[in-house]
């Protein structure tokens, strides 16, 4: 008798653990967006500053934050990209060379992260006549690449040269920062 008691606590115990961690789960998946909204929301002084000194749209800033880092300011990638606007070695060695008025930093200081990729960025879009479609493949997956495509393919729209020379990872990294910026309202805007 006392052995069946034991299995039946040991069971509704087993049962309580698993609905814990259901629930458990459930709020994470659904509370995590707020939380990265949040997260990046907490970088918005930053962001704000560095794209009206760029001038670049503070919707396109904080949507490339929220998909590059989700607002995690010492996240590195497997490419070695580093911060909040995920900033490579190769792409602050341009920046610095470009801008030699801009010291070389930390790219961990999410101010000093998004100073660079904000004048990297606005540069790309110079580059790409103000295409912010081309200049996020281009920050995506490199200049070269999309400018070589853009000679050899002069009569295509931005949309449909992305789609030809692009890989699903870049097309999906442009989808999605547009989506998140086209989303967004700003509370700072009446």
């Amino acid at each position: 008798m006392a052995h069946r008691h034991h299995r039946r606590r040991t069971a509704l115990a087993s049962g309580l653990a698993a609905l814990v961690f259901v629930v458990v789960m459930w709020l994470f998946w659904v509370g995590r967006g707020e939380y990265v909204e949040w997260r990046v929301d907490h970088h918005m002084p930053l962001i704000r500053e560095y794209a009206a000194s760029t001038g670049l749209p503070v919707s396109l800033v904080r949507a490339v934050v929220l998909i590059e880092s989700s607002g995690r300011p010492a996240v590195r990638s497997e490419r070695d990209a580093v911060g909040l606007m995920q900033i490579t070695p190769i792409t602050l060695t341009d920046v610095l060379q470009r801008n030699p008025e801009i010291p070389k930093g930390d790219l961990t200081d999410p101010a000093y992260n998004v100073r660079i990729g904000t004048t990297y960025l606005a540069y790309l879009l110079k580059r790409f006549d103000q295409d912010e479609r081309l200049a996020l493949a281009a920050y995506h997956m490199g200049p070269t690449a999309i400018a070589r495509a853009r000679r050899q393919h002069p009569k295509l729209s931005s949309e449909a040269l992305i789609k030809r020379v692009a890989g699903p990872k870049t097309r999906a990294y442009v989808a999605n920062v547009l989506r998140e910026r086209d989303a967004w309202q700003d509370p700072q805007t009446p």
